[in-house]
């Protein structure tokens, strides 16, 4: 084999490699597996909506991989834009497992570009000495 037939191999196995690398990345696109966690009120069932708003990507569903537990079950639900929460409160008290908020397909239907944020609150009181910092990662 000549240098150019070597080198027009090199060149052709380098740029399947890229391109194989670069597919393979965008064939998720906006899929993102964020930390997220926040603190709930010390007593008290209470209602924390948290302001970060994120978009539903292609994948079309929402899933939360719980972490950081609370003192008591930890119950989470996404709102909309206009502040109505759209999914029924999801109880969540198993550390490490993953829960699944919204799907399509499911009883909860989130459709591709849905604008969401978190609503959070305790399944039940809280006093000051107990945990009530939660965490996770956030799929959607």
């Amino acid at each position: 084999m000549n240098s150019k037939m070597r080198t027009a191999a090199v060149l052709t196995v380098a740029l399947g490699a890229v391109l194989a690398i670069t597919g393979s990345a965008q064939a998720d696109p906006g899929r993102p597996n964020n930390p997220i966690s926040g603190s709930l009120p010390d007593v008290g069932e209470t209602l924390v909506q948290y302001s970060t708003y994120r978009t539903v990507s292609a994948w079309e569903q929402v899933q939360f991989r719980y972490e950081n537990t609370i003192s008591h079950d930890l119950r989470m639900g996404l709102r909309d834009t206009s502040g109505w929460q759209f999914t029924p409160t999801k109880v969540m008290g198993t550390e490490g497992a993953t829960y699944t908020i919204a799907q399509n397909g499911s009883t909860v239907s989130i459709p591709e570009g849905k604008r969401f944020a978190i609503n959070a609150r305790s399944n039940g009181f809280m006093l000051a000495y107990q945990d009530n910092n939660w965490g996770g990662h956030l799929h959607w």
